[in-house]
């Protein structure tokens, strides 16, 4: 087993089968990354027990593992950046306490993703859903002239040619990424003003490329996202008020940007697709693809 410099960040609030996942992915896989943050952003479920079940197994393995828990839950931006802040390594992904990891050497084609575009500050994965037949969930976010957001391919086929190359963009969703740690310092951390979820991955991503780096979409590498795990302990009425706050703040503060932009999406596909509209079946399949 091969270990590659970089630091995966997962933060735990509630969502314990989830997380389960998410971890026996990672050990699944063909590569280890060097350290792994835990951090339990004060869950009120099985978390806790999982976390003391787990830790052992991840350092056993060879990952340099640090875990703590939040005395109350701290959202994602602060959490994050409190662990962003103590990594190590090159290279720092975010992972979501419900993603798992599809593409078993998943850690060496990102990493030599940022080799072979050494421009880039932020590379994201095909995100499929983890139930059969796997369609797209998010392949690379698009940005209208208005601000609006699109998760390019959302409930397309898996294998659907459009969503099958590498697309430079402005923007990602930190659901799963990896990005040069180094960001912190020439780009700056997860703005907190997006408390407690929401626009703060988006916002990091503009900065990114306002500061002459790439952000990128990576089909080559898959992961499983289940969606909507790591926010539901919001409520669904905050979570809206959240993402209408954000969003407002959000397009405040880059509309003169926005003028800029060419709407590559036509006008339909801004509109979000719910669940039941994507075809769906309850069959899980969280199997690896080589």
């Amino acid at each position: 087993m091969t270990t590659a410099d970089c630091a995966v960040v997962i933060l735990a609030h509630n969502g314990a089968p989830f997380t389960r996942h998410c971890l026996e992915s990672i050990l699944g896989a063909t590569e280890l990354p060097a350290e792994l943050f835990l951090v339990d952003n004060h869950s009120e479920d099985e978390t806790p027990a999982l976390v003391a079940e787990m830790v052992p197994r991840l350092s056993a393995a060879g990952i340099a593992v640090t875990t703590w828990r939040n005395d109350e839950n701290k959202g994602c931006s602060l959490a994050r950046n409190e662990a962003w802040a103590r990594v190590g390594s090159s290279y720092t992904v975010f992972l979501d306490n419900d993603a798992a990891v599809c593409t078993r050497d998943w850690l060496r084609r990102l990493t030599d993703g940022f080799q072979a575009h050494p421009t880039a500050g932020v590379l994201g994965p095909k995100l499929i859903y983890p139930y059969r037949p796997h369609p797209v969930q998010c392949a690379g976010v698009s940005i209208s002239r208005l601000g609006r957001i699109a998760f390019r391919g959302r409930g397309q086929p898996r294998h659907d040619p459009r969503y099958d190359t590498y697309w430079p963009t402005w923007c990602l969703i930190s659901a799963c990424w990896m990005m040069r740690t180094d960001l912190r310092d020439r780009v700056g951390t997860l703005d907190e003003i997006f408390h407690p979820v929401q626009y703060e991955d988006l916002d990091l991503c503009i900065r990114t490329r306002l500061a002459g780096l790439e952000v990128a979409y990576l089909p080559t590498v898959e992961m499983y996202h289940f969606e909507g795990i790591t926010t539901a302990a919001i409520g669904q009425q905050e979570y809206q008020r959240n993402i209408a706050r954000n969003s407002r703040r959000f397009r405040q503060r880059y509309h003169e940007l926005f003028k800029t932009f060419t709407d590559d999406l036509p006008a339909d596909e801004y509109r979000w697709l719910a669940r039941n509209e994507l075809g769906l079946t309850p069959e899980l399949d969280l199997s690896y693809s080589e």
